[in-house]
Formats: structure tokens, C-alpha cells, sequence
């Protein structure tokens, strides 16, 4: 019995150095690169063109300040240049697997959402979080908006 002991207990502990090994020989090595999933690109809210900075003579007088509160604010761009529906990126122009072409994927009141009228033999359709515009025939992409457009104030 207690031989039978002495060997698990060796035995465990054995196993649980070997757990160890790999971390102790890794240690300074750099792991493997694991390429990250396409994602949805979108365009920026508040992207703004950059105008180059030149030179500017000393007797030019400097710019008045504007009156931010007179201006209204520059609406969000919720549009969506590729979409991602099961690991495969697509553009408009590309027609949506049959699956998402179900009535359970069809957005009846697009009202709430802040979303813009579909256009005649079109409706909107909510994939992946995203909203997604195709022709009723189809299924082709006619416009995407991230779903972030229904949170818009």
C-alpha cells in the first residue's frame, strides 16, 4: 500500500511538471501569428479631410473663430462598404446566401431605425447587426448601414 503510494504521488507529480515544460521552454520565443477574422469596414463618423499645411505669409490676419452652435452638426455616416455574413466579406452589388432572405430577417418597420425608405422591390434585412437593403427577386445588395444607425439620437 504504501509503495502503491509513493508511485502515484511520484507519478503526479511527474505529470504535473510535464504541464510546466512547455512554458519554461517557450519563455523569450515569440508565438505563433494568428491572422485576425475579416472585419466590417466603416466608414468614420468624424473622419475629416486633412488639408496640407503650407506656409502662410506673417501679414495675412489670422482666421475669426466660427460659431460652433450657429452651424448644425454634420449628420453620422452609417453606410458600410463590406459586410461580413458567415466568415465571407461582401460588397453591394453581391447577392446574400438564400438563408437570409427569410422572413424572419425582413425589418417591416424601418421607421424606428432610423433607417431610409426602401426603394421599390427592395427591403431592409438585419444580418449579423448590421442593416442590409436587397432586392426582393435576388437577394443583391443594394445598401448597408451599420446597425449602429438605430441608436442615432
Amino acid at each position: 500500500m504504501r509503495r502503491t503510494h509513493a508511485v502515484l504521488l511520484s507519478a503526479g507529480l511527474f505529470l504535473g511538471s510535464l504541464t510546466l515544460t512547455p512554458a519554461a521552454l517557450a519563455e523569450g520565443e515569440q508565438t505563433d501569428n494568428v491572422p485576425t477574422p475579416p472585419q466590417v469596414e466603416q466608414t468614420a463618423p468624424d473622419a475629416q479631410v486633412q488639408t496640407p499645411v503650407t506656409d502662410a505669409p506673417a501679414a495675412v490676419a489670422p482666421a475669426q473663430p466660427q460659431d460652433n452652435a450657429a452651424q448644425p452638426a454634420a449628420p453620422n455616416n452609417y453606410d458600410l462598404t463590406t459586410i461580413v455574413i458567415d466568415y465571407k466579406e461582401y460588397k453591394v452589388g453581391d447577392v446574400v446566401p438564400d438563408q437570409y432572405r427569410g422572413k424572419s430577417y425582413i425589418i417591416a418597420e424601418w421607421q424606428p431605425r432610423h433607417l431610409p425608405a426602401p426603394q421599390e422591390n427592395t427591403h431592409w434585412a438585419y444580418i449579423n447587426a448590421n442593416y442590409i437593403l436587397i432586392t426582393d427577386d435576388t437577394g443583391k445588395i443594394v445598401m448597408a448601414k451599420s446597425g449602429d444607425i438605430f441608436f442615432k439620437g
